[in-house]
């Protein structure tokens, strides 16, 4: 028996730049939950072509909203020549009557505990239309199949996940409904043998919270420190706020760390029930980490309905202002599954419900307080103007001056500005959309960060 899985692309036409891929663990725990008796390949789209010539048995495709246009059609491709494909992740998790409609099978939610009995039902012709387990218990997870070649990516890091689950619930996310609200996590000692089978040095850990559980990950950091391994991950903002734990997690090898800092406006920051509800409390914290040698990129998303007009010039000027080095921006998307998503349908503001669209910057809705266009330009003037090449220059400047100087965490650093300024030529093109650009035949049915086993929605 022979399995195919695969991670699709949001468009086979304009793929990321590979050497800038982030990590593709799902397929590699797919994997180790296959029996071994089967044959099993793996294929992320982003980084290889699918060949359709080969002779599978079953397909499993993992998909996220932005994926889900081209995961459908992979689906109608691989029936075409007689497959069975099966669906899983974020997206098929929110719509499961959608997802169906191009599939033979649905997991909803996580693989572990439902994907061997997915298999064997379809061994014995008994598959099931739906497969779900509740938040499967991660203290015994097998380690990932790193053996199929599709999870190094940023300078060869490898995805690395500790944790899951998160006990936010945020309007505009999905990872408390997919994860669930309590946090998870693996044994310490299964990851520290997942690190040292690896065989690498640089992970790059996809948890949502990698220090959501302090106790823990005080014991974590602990065990990590002497394999000397250097690595990213994600963290709250919270962390300024124990000393103790921030050293840990710094001689642990953390170099870096994405913080979901959301907005930079006190009434976006309120609305969002953040750690911190002030500037002033917000810029302590990114001080007092950065000054803990751990570089901080915030997460910062443009359009929530506090948002006005001025928010673009706030947030360059709170960028500039704290020295940040880099910067992931987003356009507030709301995804199927999230409160937002539902409140934005009933209340008619929803311009698209293409999938296609939903990629963080693309505007899908109507904002309360500015037009999409002003949102879509607005957008495009802070990626513009930070990641100019005197932008890129002043990151370069800060990062220097942070200590110890690591020149892994300085070249990281480089190489996502010019990635991101050469994908903000990108985004001169982005579409404004008019509404529902969707042909009508392709409208879902429902309108209710992949199999999820890893990682952010």
């Amino acid at each position: 028996m022979r399995i195919l899985l695969v991670s699709p692309c949001r468009d086979p036409g304009k793929r990321v730049t590979n050497g800038f891929k982030f990590s593709q663990l799902t397929l590699h725990v797919l994997a180790s939950l296959t029996p071994p008796d089967i044959e099993v390949s793996a294929i992320d789209e982003e980084l290889a072509d699918i060949d359709f010539s080969c002779p599978y048995d079953l397909v499993g495709i993992t998909c996220m909203t932005g994926t889900a246009r081209r995961a459908y059609q992979l689906c109608d491709l691989f029936h075409a020549q007689g497959v069975t494909v099966v669906l899983g992740g974020i997206h098929p998790t929110a719509l499961p009557e959608e997802a169906i409609a191009h599939a033979d099978a649905v997991v909803i939610g996580e693989a572990e505990g439902c994907w061997g009995t997915l298999i064997e039902d379809y061994r014995r012709g008994r598959l099931q239309r739906f497969y779900r387990k509740e938040f499967p218990n991660l203290d015994n997870a097998p380690l990932p199949r790193r053996d199929l070649g599709v999870d190094r990516t940023v300078f060869h890091a490898v995805g690395l996940e500790t944790t899951r689950g998160c006990p936010y619930n945020c309007e505009f996310c999905s990872v408390t409904d997919f994860y669930g609200p309590q946090i998870r996590h693996r044994s310490v000692s299964n990851v520290v043998e997942d690190i040292r089978q690896s065989g690498s040095k640089l992970f790059m850990i996809t948890d949502d919270n990698v220090t959501g559980h302090p106790a823990y990950s005080r014991e974590l950091f602990k065990a990590v420190e002497p394999l000397g391994i250097t690595w990213v991950g994600q963290s709250s903002i919270k962390l300024a706020k124990d000393r103790g734990l921030l050293d840990l997690c710094r001689k642990s090898g953390c170099v870096a760390l994405f913080f979901g800092l959301e907005s930079v406006s006190a009434s976006g920051m309120q609305s969002l029930r953040k750690s911190y509800n002030s500037i002033e409390e917000t810029e302590e914290a990114i001080k007092i980490i950065q000054d803990h040698g751990i570089a901080f990129h915030p997460s910062i998303v443009l359009g929530l309905e506090t948002d006005t007009r001025t928010i673009f010039d706030d947030t360059l000027e709170f960028l500039y202002r704290n020295r940040i080095p880099s910067l992931t921006l987003n356009v507030m998307t709301p995804y199927p599954g999230t409160r937002i998503y539902q409140r934005l349908v009933e209340e008619g503001r929803l311009i698209s419900k293409d999938w296609y669209y939903y990629d963080h910057k693309c505007v899908v809705f109507r904002p309360k307080n500015m037009s999409p266009e002003e949102l879509q330009e607005g957008y495009r003037h802070v990626l513009k103007s930070f990641y100019s090449m005197s932008g890129i220059a002043g990151h370069f400047a800060w990062s220097l001056r942070m200590t110890p100087v690591i020149p892994k965490r300085i070249l990281f650093f480089l190489l996502w500005n010019f990635v991101h300024r050469a994908f903000v030529r990108e985004i001169d093109r982005a579409p404004v959309l008019a509404p529902d650009p969707m042909p009508s035949n392709h409208r879902p049915e429902s309108s209710a960060h992949h199999f999820a086993t890893s990682g952010s929605a």
